[in-house]
Formats: structure tokens, sequence, C-alpha cells
């Protein structure tokens, strides 16, 4: 299935799923929407790659992707704030989804600053989709920032899958479930030795959500094969969040040079 042949199905599901919103596939093969005084744009390129790598399960991915819309044109429910987690994203994102409303306005999405490259986003987790926090939402909460920050990082703690660490010779791989592993940068307690054995800091590469790297500052072969996964995941690879290597501060994860 060629991209606009995958737009067409995606633009009708979208569709089926809200009848009441008029959609509108674009020459750049962007769907936009109208509701109301509302206008939004979708992009597919996410969809289209997992579908690349999964054509047979076309139906499965894109129902995800259009169940992950819900928040936009569904009524929205109290936030539960037990079920709050805390997402690794790229800054550029920020531009991204405020281009989802073509009138320009920023998407009152709550996030704050990791470092130069990376936001912490703030969603509410659930078993078919990810909602992010508004400024509506936050407000609902009553609570500050630092409170939101603690209360989603012992959410995260208690939902993550098993961590697990596969490779050798200092270098490593790891998966926690296949949706958070670029967040586990956020829980300090689990950077240590003993968890990670690598010669010298640690040096770690996001290239995706699902995707966490792990290696010594003294490992000269673990870094240089570091960078070559990199290019090839964050080209290719889904929900992408950094091109970049991050060294280990003892507080938090900086940009390596």
């Amino acid at each position: 299935m060629t991209e606009k042949e995958f737009a067409k199905v995606y633009l009708d599901s979208l569709s089926k799923k809200y009848p009441t919103v008029k959609f509108e596939l674009n020459p750049d093969l962007t769907i936009t929407s109208t509701k109301g005084d509302l206008d939004y744009k979708h992009y597919i390129d996410n969809a289209f790659t997992a579908y690349k790598a999964e054509p047979d399960s076309i139906r499965d991915i894109i129902s995800r992707y259009v169940a992950s819309t819900t928040d936009l044109y569904v009524e929205k429910k109290a936030v539960n704030i037990e079920n709050i987690v805390p997402v690794i994203k790229p800054i550029e994102y920020l531009d991204e989804i405020n281009s989802l409303n073509k009138e320009g306005k920023s998407f009152p999405m709550i996030t704050e600053k990791y470092n130069n490259q990376l936001i912490i986003a703030y969603a509410e987790d659930s078993k078919n989709s990810s909602k992010y926090l508004t400024e509506d939402d936050f407000k609902t909460l009553s609570i500050s920032m630092d409170t939101l920050r603690s209360i989603a990082l012992r959410n995260f703690d208690k939902i993550i899958p098993n961590i697990q660490r596969q490779g050798d010779n200092g270098l490593f791989i790891i998966t926690a479930g296949g949706d958070y592993e670029a967040s586990l940068i956020l829980l300090s307690s689990i950077w240590t030795k003993e968890n990670f054995p690598v010669d010298g800091e640690f040096i770690i590469a996001i290239p995706n959500r699902d995707m966490l790297m792990i290696t010594g500052s003294k490992n000269k072969p673990g870094i240089a094969k570091i960078k070559e996964i990199v290019a090839d995941s964050y080209k290719t690879g889904n929900y992408k969040v950094s091109d970049h290597l991050y060294k280990w501060t003892g507080k938090q994860f900086e940009k390596y040079e």
C-alpha cells in the first residue's frame, strides 16, 4: 500500500469513528478536520512507518492511532491522577503539536524542560492510548508542578513492566514494555553501576520512545556502535525522540559532545 492509499484508509477510519467531524485529505497527505470552531491537522507519518514495519497489522495500527485522537473530539472526563505518567519528548514536539491547530494557537499541553533537547510531557495512561494533560486538566488537580512530577514518577515506577537488560561487553539495550523506555531516564534510582556495569560515566541514546541504549564514556567501541544504531533507528523508527547521545551528570542526562 502506498502512503497515499494508506492515508485514504486512515481518513476513512477517522470519518467512521467521528461522523460529526469533517475530515479532508490534503495534497501533502496530512488530514485536516473541522469541528465547530476548532480546526486540527493530523500527520500520518508515525502510523505509516508502523504499517511498513508490520503490513499485516494495518487494522490494529490504524485503530490504535485513531483511538489516540479521542481527546480532540470526545467530551473530556475527569483526570485520574493515579494514571498520570511522564513522557520524554523532543523539544520540537511542541511545534508539531501546536501545528495541529490551523489558527496558529498554542496547544495548552502541560510540559516542562528536561534539558536543551528534551521536554517532559505529562499524559494520562489508559489501555488504548495516552491523553496529554492540558492547562485546564492541570487546574482541576489543584497541585503544583513539583507535586505533579513526583506523582507522575511514582505512578510510572508502578506501571512500568520489569526492566530487562540485554547485551554484554559494556553495551546494553534496555526493554520495558515498548512504550516508555525513553522515560526511564527520569528514574534516577536505577542509574547505578550495579544495574549497568559500564566503563566510565553512563552514555545513553534514546532515538525512539521504545529504545534505550547504554554504554560507558570510556568504551569507545560501545559509543561508536550506539552512534551507528542511532543513525538508523532515528531515521527509520517510529516515535522519534533524539539523534543525540547523552551523558549522566549525577542528576540527569545532558547532551554528550
